[in-house]
């Protein structure tokens, strides 16, 4: 970052002034400097750093010794010392004079609106001076800094410390190494109480790096977890603290931040180790089997509801009930036989609250907004359908139709726990909720307004001859069974038809029919086309989402702890850990790959964590 070209920074004290002016008469020109500060409060020696003048910074250091510490005085640059701008210019040697003077550097702050998150946000390096030099990337000056006493455990306006600030960093490269560098410059145990300081989202330096979809640096906080736990030949076992990680315990994890994050990027985080291995070991020994179970009993209670909307009790119509050739739902108050009234009642009743109890398990349902929205018709409609048959409501038959539709719509959720079926309900959730909804835009609009223009003239004609335009809801259907070919207009020859109607006809099945169901079908295509790289990752997703929804639901006593105990492995200091295996042959296998058929396969994880089930 050049200070020199920032907006606003108009020195009223000229830095030519300290090339020019020799330096035994420099102190008596800044005399008559001192009060006349710059346009955005800066002092002569801001701008002696600024332009990195190391005799004119010394020079004013002598004599004003007070100035060290003196900050900007502006909204976008306040707090910013003499100090900050040296670490960003990274002047080895006007840092070491302005230490050797008792520099600030535990409490000086760059507030202003230049360094802080916001619209007129520039430089966004932490605020403090040790953070700063951190995300410049001199090492020189970081450990200068730190050996003066420059806290590490700083935090800024966000909560955020310098190890935050390397995540949010942009040069990745560049940050793992300071992390790093950090990382030796002090104690584990120092290390260990930094990397747990949490910013004023709840985030520690390992989830911040997860919430932001971070690969390389999440990949980073994994190796570093990483400790060999035996090794022979080419056959290692590598042991992973799950904590942060795993959600026993946390209701904050890295998988919930994971599965919770809607950037594209956070679903590569579930391929990086260890992530993947324990997402796989709870699918397998848990998730899965409870989601067939669940799947079994959500099947049983489909066939219940349609066993008492089917068997309702009906009477023929009529005053004296002689109209058998139309049945009406028997109302509440009429006597039927025991067993009949009894069985239907009783299902109806036992459905309702078997879907109250659905319902509140599976609100959440892991970012699939077509199965929440079907959910909550569903249940609406069971509960109207529940209070009409009380009220012996005639609309009782029209709100259980749909429920019925709704009710086994919601099987199609139930088929993301399947590799076969799951990556096909991704492809039918984005058409539905991207082709199909800017289809139909465009379709009300186009068949409305040919409606409109077939009614005019089929009002002067006569309507039973014309029974598929007679009215203009009827004119609209006929339309729109036109354009998806489900009818067929029987002609009347013998009759004439205006000429306008016959232009207008051909006009909409070249445009409606030809145009529009083509482009409709070409949309899908490019849908597909597009989602067809991604959908495998998106139903991966989905699985991690709906293991980690049942692991919140389910007692703990049915869902065992993922890893081992740190204690069984004599690392007490560890509360639980993942036993991952790799052998030779993985390895040669994907340099295999790599070499003769252009693909890279990760490595599979063996010993006690099994076969994932979705890859």
């Amino acid at each position: 970052m050049d200070l020199r070209s920032t907006p606003g920074l108009s020195l009223e004290i000229k830095p030519d002034l300290y090339k020019s002016v020799p330096q035994g008469m420099f102190i008596n020109v800044f005399n008559l400097l001192y009060y006349h500060a710059g346009a955005v409060g800066e002092t002569a020696l801001h701008v002696a750093s600024l332009y990195n003048n190391k005799g004119a910074a010394i020079a004013i250091l002598n004599a004003f010794p007070f100035l060290v510490d003196e900050p900007i005085d502006c909204e976008m640059y306040r707090g910013e010392t003499a100090l900050h701008i040296a670490v960003v210019n990274q002047n080895v040697e006007l840092i070491t004079e302005l230490l050797g003077v008792n520099a600030d550097i535990k409490c000086s702050r760059a507030v202003g609106t230049f360094f802080t998150p916001g619209r007129e946000c520039r430089c966004y390096y932490g605020e403090y001076v040790l953070s700063f030099a951190a995300c410049v990337g001199n090492k020189q000056i970081v450990k200068m800094l730190v050996a003066h006493g420059a806290p590490l455990n700083a935090q800024d306006t966000l909560g955020n410390t310098v190890l935050h600030m390397l995540v949010l960093h942009t040069d990745k490269s560049m940050a793992c190494k300071m992390y790093n560098f950090i990382s030796s410059l002090i104690s584990k145990e120092n290390m260990e109480h930094l990397e747990n300081i949490t910013n004023s989202h709840g985030l520690n330096p390992m989830k911040l790096s997860a919430y932001e979809a971070d690969v390389e640096m999440f990949s980073h906080f994994m190796m570093k977890r990483r400790q060999v736990y035996w090794a022979f030949g080419p056959v290692s076992s590598s042991l992973y603290d799950l904590t942060g990680i795993d959600t026993w315990g946390d209701t904050f994890s890295v998988l919930d931040i994971i599965c919770s994050s809607k950037k594209k990027e956070a679903r590569k985080l579930l391929n990086i180790t260890p992530v993947r291995e324990v997402l796989h070991h709870k699918w397998t020994n848990h998730g899965f089997k409870f989601f067939m179970l669940w799947t079994t009993l959500y099947i049983l209670y489909l066939i219940m509801f349609t066993l008492c909307c089917v068997s309702r009790p009906l009477t023929p119509a009529g005053a004296g009930g002689d109209n058998i050739t139309i049945m009406v739902v028997k109302p509440l108050n009429v006597r039927t036989d025991p067993l009949l009234s009894l069985i239907p009642k009783a299902l109806n009743s036992l459905c309702f609250v078997a879907n109250i109890k659905l319902f509140s398990f599976s609100h959440n349902l892991g970012n699939c907004f077509l199965i929440v929205i079907s959910r909550i018709v569903y249940g609406c409609l069971v509960l109207i359908t529940m209070i009409l048959r009380v009220l012996n409501h005639e609309w009782e038959t029209v709100i259980m139709a749909y429920a019925l539709i709704s009710a086994w719509c919601n099987v199609i959720y139930f088929a993301r726990g399947f590799k076969l079926l799951g990556p096909l309900c991704i492809m039918i959730q984005k058409m539905i909720f991207g082709d199909l909804m800017r289809f139909c835009y465009v379709l009300i609009i186009v068949i409305i307004g040919f409606g409109a223009g077939f009614n005019v003239h089929f009002q002067a004609l006569n309507p039973h001859i014309y029974s598929y335009f007679k009215d203009f809801p009827i004119t609209i259907f006929t339309l729109f069974q036109l354009m998806m070919g489900l009818t067929e207009l029987q002609g009347t020859p013998h009759i004439m038809i205006p000429d306008i109607i016959i232009v207008l006809y051909m006009v909409y099945m070249c445009f409606g029919f030809l145009l529009l169901l083509n482009l409709f079908i070409a949309l899908m295509g490019d849908t597909h086309f597009r989602v067809v790289s991604e959908r495998k990752s998106l139903w991966k997703a989905q699985i991690a989402s709906t293991t980690l929804l049942l692991e919140r639901r389910l007692p703990a006593w049915l869902w065992a702890r993922t890893g081992i105990p740190g204690d069984l492995l004599g690392l007490d200091g560890f509360s639980c850990l993942l036993d991952i295996s790799k052998s030779f042959t993985e390895y040669s296998k994907k340099w295999i790959d790599r070499i003769f058929v252009g693909k890279t396969r990760q490595p599979i994880a063996h010993s006690s964590v099994p076969q994932t089930v979705v890859d």
